[in-house]
């Protein structure tokens, strides 16, 4: 569906080029192919021009062209297209379907991302900053989406740029707003916790961080399939401040949860089991505990050794309603 104005008396030909095109670039796109998004886009520009220069349809092709231009890391172009997209997007009243939900916000983030991505953090912080207040005016302050871009957004931004309380402070306000909006069951709340965890096991502040690790990791281990990437490294993380605070005895309770999930999952002689029992290697050695610390050794070269492809971690990809979504 698509909601613009300014279509007139265009033929129903000429527009369905333009879909086409469209819908084209936006596969390629799905599919990593950003040079044939960025071709198809621009065939597409070429057709919406005809529509007229402040037509919806060119604003819905400059974002696109946007968004593909990002992908191959052309950060310029991405920003000429975004801001052209913008200058026309609040030159007409409407909202633009295509092929998927594209507004004034939509291209507010793909800006502020670009300029985040270059080092450009005060202006990076400006337009999230006015996507923020879109979202806040349009579905009010208390909406999980609000949460959402604090999250991804402003504490992103903060965090690389060592803005430590800041950062912490929009992390928990994004939680504060998900613990009212949704049941503390919800993943998102969960992947919230996690987003406060992993903050400060990366601050090293491991007592702080061990509570959100107890309280998000089951939420999240429900929404994942047995032995998901996502639950495993939770779990390695959450072992792993257990026993940099001296919990030796509970570092190896979550250890060994992680090496049941995985032996359950894969067998106890897959590759993979050699990553869980890894976790056994250094935690005895720090204990001095050096006979188990080399039984378990022996074992882990054992599986390792076997004909069977270890499958590595693969780096998580939070699902779009949710938290977490660490931004390239």
């Amino acid at each position: 569906m698509l909601v613009a104005l300014g279509f007139g008396g265009i033929a129903r030909a000429d527009e369905a080029i333009w879909r086409n095109h469209m819908a084209t670039a936006a596969e390629a796109a799905k599919h990593g192919d950003h040079a044939a998004a960025v071709q198809m886009y621009g065939a597409a520009l070429k057709q919406a021009v005809a529509f007229g220069d402040t037509d919806a349809r060119v604003a819905a092709t400059h974002f696109g062209l946007a968004q593909a231009y990002r992908g191959q890391y052309d950060y310029a172009n991405a920003e000429k297209n975004y801001l052209r997209a913008l200058v026309l997007l609040e030159s007409v009243n409407g909202t633009i379907y295509e092929p998927a939900v594209y507004s004034r916000a939509s291209v507010l983030n793909g800006l502020a991302d670009v300029y985040r991505l270059q080092g450009r953090y005060k202006e990076a912080e400006d337009y999230y900053r006015r996507e923020l207040a879109i979202i806040e005016k349009t579905q009010g302050p208390g909406h999980p989406a609000v949460a959402q871009a604090l999250s991804n957004n402003l504490a992103e931004l903060y965090r690389v740029q060592g803005r430590s309380d800041e950062a912490e402070s929009v992390y928990k306000r994004a939680l504060a707003i998900l613990e009212k909006a949704v049941p503390e069951t919800d993943v998102r709340v969960g992947l919230a916790l996690i987003d406060l965890a992993e903050w400060y096991q990366g601050q090293q502040r491991y007592a702080e961080a061990e509570p959100y690790y107890r309280r998000g990791i089951p939420i999240v281990e429900k929404t994942f399939p047995p032995a998901h990437p996502r639950v495993l490294h939770l779990l390695q993380d959450w072992g792993l401040v257990t026993q940099m605070q001296g919990r030796y005895k509970e570092a190896e309770a979550v250890y060994k949860m992680m090496l049941t999930l995985m032996e359950k999952t894969y067998g106890a002689s897959h590759p993979n089991v050699g990553i869980a029992l890894n976790n056994f290697v250094g935690l005895y050695e720090i204990q001095g505990r050096q006979a188990d610390a080399d039984a378990v050794r022996k074992r882990m070269l054992a599986v390792s050794n076997t004909s069977v492809r270890a499958q590595p971690y693969v780096p998580y990809q939070a699902p779009e309603q949710g938290l977490s979504q660490r931004k390239r």
